[in-house]
């Protein structure tokens, strides 16, 4: 008989435990079409995460994926060739903000191309004939057509942007700028700036919103295009619908800066708190080098091959001769002149190899991703600043005393070894970063708990309206209160007008009174 009540109570908590769980269980869409895939890292980091506690996760992206998740479903959707056009034309610039700024047109016009053929892709398609509803759909950045998908799905949205947010994400949940406070990204300002400075920064401020202007038109047209006026709402109408944007930005790695509730940082979210096993051929090249190791990497966006030969050359002297050896994410099978102590591949683990002891230095691009890897995990950077959020990136870094900031334009063999060797001899740059990085990570909750809370707070609150700050639904005049002040300027103006017209005549009846006496 006691054996029965235990089987019976037994089968009792197992069904409470599974109506629990049923209860708590929400299916979440993920898309994301940017064509760098460093981008797509920081959201599938959390797509993975949100089924490992239990939730069913559909991730749409143009890369593969070999991890094997529980509740976990990706449909890749692969993209156009493109990134050693975009290459050569990054290194033909020759880091010229004004050749950038010529390229920003037609980059926007490229940003929507992926998007749509995601959407009108028959992978994509079948998904949507699927008799499954969804909960929430996540997205990144540039891909505003996505917007409709929650549409139609009825469910609340969610962005995740790589980095600190320019203007046209603050303005779908009405966050402030400050111009005196908030450095522009493409100026490399830090503060606190000086008037001159700041007198540079309202000119970037006028740029950001030209910039939003222009990504918006691109935007709408190719939400349009997916989803006719007259059949769906307005462009304007489902970009009101984002619920909430996670930055993936953290005040220790740049300026402190307002926020609205519905903004949250989790910087760092992709990185891990227990590194992954390194490949075996990388952990050994690492666990062998006895003088320790670099890493070289310019991120996802730029082909490494694509390089000048000049430039090349300059850095392959250097790396020869030095004593540490250097893994490089190269994107080619072979490289001309390699030095003994160079390992190439095309695809590294960032994370995980930073987190290695054996790691003394990261050559970077400036990417904020690759930024937060090394500060987490205390590794001093030497920075070639290429284009985008990365010049300010540096600045910041270079400021707080762990990174050699060496521009594009000047590297040679000389620049770029005194580089290389002061930071890898001067204790400062290894002690400030290790510094730094226990202040990013000294926070209440990690950077994934934070993101998965939030996440399913949207979610429990059918979309969190009450997040929404008002500021974001007013135009630009209403926001900044201009309409307001110049309501009271004119009345000033009116009631000055008044008086001077009352004195006038007050006067000219003196004067005429005065006459008749």
């Amino acid at each position: 008989m006691a054996s029965r009540q235990s089987v019976v109570k037994l089968v009792t908590l197992c069904l409470l435990v599974t109506l629990c769980t049923q209860a708590t269980c929400y299916k979440i869409l993920g898309i994301n079409t940017s064509p760098s895939r460093s981008h797509v890292i920081v959201q599938d980091a959390l797509m993975k995460e949100l089924a490992r506690r239990g939730h069913h996760v559909t991730m749409v992206s143009p890369y593969k994926e070999s991890e094997q998740v529980p509740n976990y479903r990706k449909i890749t959707v692969p993209m156009d060739p493109w990134a050693t056009d975009f290459t050569k034309t990054i290194f033909g610039t020759t880091n010229s903000r004004w050749a950038m700024l010529q390229l920003l047109p037609e980059m926007l016009r490229f940003s929507v191309v992926p998007v749509n053929k995601t959407l009108r892709s028959p992978e994509f398609q079948s998904l949507m004939k699927e008799p499954e509803r969804y909960d929430l759909v996540i997205t990144g950045i540039m891909s505003d057509a996505v917007f409709g998908v929650s549409h139609i799905l009825n469910c609340p949205t969610i962005i995740v942007c790589p980095n600190a947010p320019m203007a046209v994400v603050n303005s779908l949940v009405g966050n402030p700028t400050p111009i005196s406070t908030i450095p522009n990204m493409m100026l490399g300002l830090t503060n606190p700036m000086t008037f001159m400075e700041r007198l540079a920064n309202l000119a970037g401020f006028l740029f950001d919103e030209a910039f939003a202007t222009m990504w918006k038109y691109y935007q709408r047209k190719s939400y349009e295009e997916l989803f006719p006026p007259g059949q769906y709402p307005s462009y304007d109408a489902v970009r009101q619908n984002v619920s909430l944007v996670f930055l993936n930005h953290h005040f220790t790695k740049g300026s402190p800066r307002p926020y609205v509730p519905a903004m949250v940082e989790v910087g760092g979210l992709q990185i891990k708190d227990k590194p992954s096993p390194l490949p075996e051929e990388i952990r050994l090249w690492i666990e062998g080098a006895e003088n320790g190791v670099i890493l070289f990497s310019l991120g996802t966006n730029l082909l490494s091959s694509s390089i000048p030969t000049e430039m090349l050359s300059a850095i392959l002297e250097t790396f020869r001769n030095i004593k540490q050896r250097i893994i490089w994410k190269w994107d080619t099978q072979d490289m001309p002149n390699k030095p003994a102590n160079v390992m190439l591949t095309d695809w590294l683990p960032q994370d995980d190899i930073l987190a290695h002891p054996n790691v003394q230095l990261f050559i970077t691009h400036g990417g904020l991703g690759g930024i937060a890897e090394a500060l987490f995990h205390g590794v001093p950077l030497v920075g070639i600043p290429m284009f985008g959020d990365q010049p300010v990136n540096l600045a910041q870094v270079e400021k707080e005393g762990w990174a050699y900031v060496l521009q594009y334009t000047e590297l040679t063999q000389e620049s770029f070894s005194k580089a290389v060797n002061e930071v890898l001899h001067d204790p400062r740059y290894r002690e400030n970063v290790q510094r730094l990085s226990l202040l990013f990570r000294d926070r209440p909750q990690s950077a994934m708990d934070t993101a998965v809370f939030w996440t399913e707070y949207v979610i429990r609150h059918k979309g969190a309206h009450h997040l929404r700050y008002p500021g974001a639904d007013m135009n630009f005049l209403q926001r900044h209160s201009l309409d307001v002040l110049g309501f009271l300027a004119l009345l000033t103006v009116a009631i000055f007008k008044l008086i001077s017209f009352s004195c006038r005549l007050c006067c000219r009846r003196r004067v005429i009174k005065l006459k008749k006496q």
